[in-house]
């Protein structure tokens, strides 16, 4: 008996233990934090229209996302769940309950304008019958720090499409998360992607002949140019190929040959615009050659951008992929030294006009978009005329330097400016230039330009 109940009290304790440690367990689980994750679902309704859901795992006060301009999301979201509301300022749109409470879902529809975002991501544009661009970025909720929350997308194509992200296509994609963590471009519609050696590319029908014959001509040679020039892309895509989006739109104003791109890691996408590419013209293919390596540089690029690029930068990165696409130009054979000097005559018109309001650091934040790409060419060329090589062996060492620093700024290219060609003097005088408000800009544009010249 003696030992019954002695082995009795022993399954009591040990039972005791169990409870316990189930009870400790819980507690240690119910103290952990929610999960961040956010689930987010892009369903396309038709071609432009789309229903955007937001399910998080924890109750949140509100859903932060990019600021946008002209109150873009006021205009074309329409809060589909009751007693929400947006608001914006300067650096952030929120998506609140208008009662201030804490929530876990909501769902907008979002339509596309037709009107393009002034140097920014379109979050929805046309893109050929029926089908859609999308850039994940502007769904994309931020924390209070600025970054982005954790989160994976589910996307639905509407009825006779289907969605393609990278190499992946399907008419749905479920817990999609990019390969190279960064937003991205997706597409929804009925094209089917061309895949070749070097990308998985969508061509818009509507584009004419010669342009799809022309971008089939020019992406292996501008991929295999930039490979032997700079080596492998560095960022984490360089095993997914890259993809390449061509739209058409050529109603309209018949001399007009409009084109705008937008590159983002391992993607970049090309909208025409205008009547005049509707027959080939030697004008029309140089706008299309130029502008498309501009572009496709920008895939080597941007592994060395910093997160969330610097705008004050934007002349570095802009300017450099203009100097490295006439450098292509001209090895390419599209271009002599006469089509060169034109560009350069052309650049500094340009930048001119847009530093007649302020300085070229000041330049995005006047909506001086051009004088980036025009003063940022003019001083990637006086660099190459002090470092006495090219802008494409100038931007091979720079954006090593830059990515082992995180990024490249404007202090950060100064420095390697002075350092490169041991003439801190020019340095200095780039800054300057960059800098300082002119009144008269094309005067300064000819002492930068002397300046570099002064060690030869």
């Amino acid at each position: 008996m003696g030992g019954s109940t002695f082995f009795a009290r022993l399954l009591v304790v040990a039972f005791l233990l169990m409870v316990a440690g189930i009870m400790v367990t819980a507690a240690v689980l119910h103290s952990r934090p929610p999960s961040e994750k956010i689930e987010i679902t892009i369903t396309q309704i038709d071609a432009v229209q789309f229903r955007i859901a937001w399910q998080s795992r924890r109750r949140r006060d509100a859903l932060i996302f990019e600021a946008l301009p002209d109150n873009y999301r006021g205009r074309r979201w329409h809060i589909e769940t009751p007693g929400f509301e947006i608001t914006n300022d300067k650096k952030a749109a929120r998506l609140v309950r208008v009662d201030g409470k804490p929530f876990s879902d909501a769902e907008i529809i979002m339509t596309a304008d037709g009107v393009r975002l002034p140097k920014e991501y379109q979050p929805v544009a046309a893109y050929g019958a029926g089908g859609a661009l999308v850039y994940t970025g502007h769904f994309h909720p931020l924390n209070e720090e600025g970054g982005r929350v954790d989160a994976s997308f589910n996307f639905v194509a509407a009825k006779g499409g289907e969605v393609v992200a990278f190499g992946s296509r399907a008419k749905a994609l479920a817990d999609w998360q990019s390969p190279l963590n960064h937003p991205a471009f997706i597409y929804y519609g009925p094209l089917r992607p061309i895949e070749t050696d070097h990308v998985f590319a969508l061509i818009d029908p509507a584009a004419p002949r010669w342009i799809a014959n022309e971008f089939g001509r020019l992406t292996p040679r501008a991929f295999d140019y930039f490979a032997s020039a700079f080596g492998p892309r560095s960022d984490a895509g360089a095993a997914t190929k890259s993809n390449l989006f061509l739209a058409a739109r050529l109603g309209g104003d018949q001399g007009r040959l409009s084109y705008a791109g937008d590159a983002l890691p391992g993607q970049f996408q090309i909208t025409l615009e205008g009547g005049a590419w509707e027959e080939r013209s030697v004008r029309g293919e140089d706008i299309f050659r130029r502008s498309t390596l501009h572009e496709a540089f920008h895939l080597w690029q941007t592994a060395a951008a910093p997160p969330g690029a610097d705008e004050n930068a934007g002349w570095i990165h802009e300017g450099g992929a203009d100097a490295v696409a006439v450098d292509a130009m001209l090895a390419l054979g599209f271009w002599n030294i006469d089509e060169l000097a034109a560009f350069g005559a052309a650049a500094r018109d340009d930048c001119a006009a847009g530093l007649n309001a302020g300085s070229l650091s000041s330049a995005h934040a006047r909506g001086a978009f051009p004088a980036l790409y025009a003063c940022g060419y003019l001083i990637a060329e006086a660099v190459v005329r002090a470092d006495g090589s090219t802008a494409t062996a100038f931007w091979r060492d720079f954006m090593k330097t830059a990515a082992a620093e995180g990024g490249y700024s404007e202090p950060l290219f100064f420095d390697f400016v002075a350092a490169r060609t041991g003439d801190a003097d020019f340095a200095r005088a780039v800054k300057y230039f960059v800098q300082t408000p002119h009144a008269d800009p094309s005067r300064e544009i000819d002492r930068m330009l002397a300046a570099a010249s002064r060690g030869l």
